[in-house]
């Protein structure tokens, strides 16, 4: 039989180890070992400890990992806000992996969640993080999924379309609410991904484009049941290059100084995307 990295499958990358039993640190968390008899160990656990516990298939999360992670990405983000005299907010993205134990760990670290479905906003909910540290987004939002998270006071609703400035301040009128949101812009910056995985497209379908972006921020304004928080951005996901955020950012900036006439803008969300090492 062919060595896999031999197929004309295989992509030009995918090298076979020189010790199969080799446990990468780039894919691997943190503690992940092999003990004396050579058994995989995560956390000074075997995984004949868990199997035996918990039964096949078993999704395992390294909490000790995940806290040091998320600890140094907050810290990264605070001091380079603090040095331009800001302040930064950081988002865990539900879609990565979410149960109601993961957002306890959120909600400790001082993080916020971002969530995209009704699911996934009762599961942050249920795991105790005040909603006001929640941010719900994601294209063709339903009057039901818009109502919950209105409903439940949600930190910020994140608007992809113009049909969603409508119905937000509809929901958030017959609440008696004022309902925080920001607004999706869509930069043209193709990051370096796949096709699939870029979402900054002028013909994409999430965002509004450059072009429409200042006479929606202008209706937005003039609803008194919205509250315009700011612009925010996603390029795409596996991104292992800065040039596109740094582009992209670039035009998100000029947009945001030319809004400044019309009024206060308290924030920037510039998005996420960013690759993990597979390889």
């Amino acid at each position: 039989m062919a060595k896999h990295a031999e197929t004309q499958l295989a992509p030009d990358w995918l090298k076979v180890p020189n010790d199969l039993n080799a446990i990468s640190a780039k894919v691997w968390p943190e503690t992940a070992r092999r003990d004396v008899d050579g058994e995989f160990t995560v956390g000074g656990i075997t995984v004949d400890e868990l199997v035996n516990q918990f039964g096949t298939p078993l999704y395992v999360v390294d909490e000790q990992d995940f806290r040091n992670r998320a600890a140094r990405v907050k810290k990264a983000l605070t001091n380079a806000a603090e040095r331009i005299g800001t302040t930064a907010k950081v988002y865990y993205a539900s879609k990565a992996f979410l149960c109601t134990g993961v957002v306890e760990w959120v909600d400790q670290l001082g993080l916020s969640i971002d969530v995209s479905t009704s699911g996934e906003l009762a599961a942050a909910l249920a795991g105790g993080i005040p909603a006001e540290r929640i941010g719900l987004h994601g294209n063709n939002k339903s009057p039901g999924e818009i109502g919950r998270a209105i409903a439940a006071g949600v930190g910020a609703i994140v608007i992809d379309s113009d049909i969603e400035i409508e119905r937000i301040a509809s929901i958030a009128a017959a609440m008696d609410k004022v309902q925080p949101v920001r607004l999706r812009v869509s930069t043209g910056v193709h990051a370096d991904t796949h096709d699939f995985l870029a979402t900054a497209r002028e013909d994409q379908k999430f965002g509004i484009p450059l072009s429409e972006a200042a006479a929606l921020v202008a209706k937005i304004r003039s609803d008194r049941h919205l509250k315009f928080l700011g612009l925010h951005q996603h390029i795409g996901s596996q991104i292992y290059s800065a040039d596109g955020f740094v582009a992209s950012t670039k035009r998100l900036i000029q947009l945001h100084a030319e809004l400044l006439a019309g009024g206060e803008i308290p924030e920037l969300n510039l998005g996420g995307g960013f690759g993990i090492n597979y390889k």
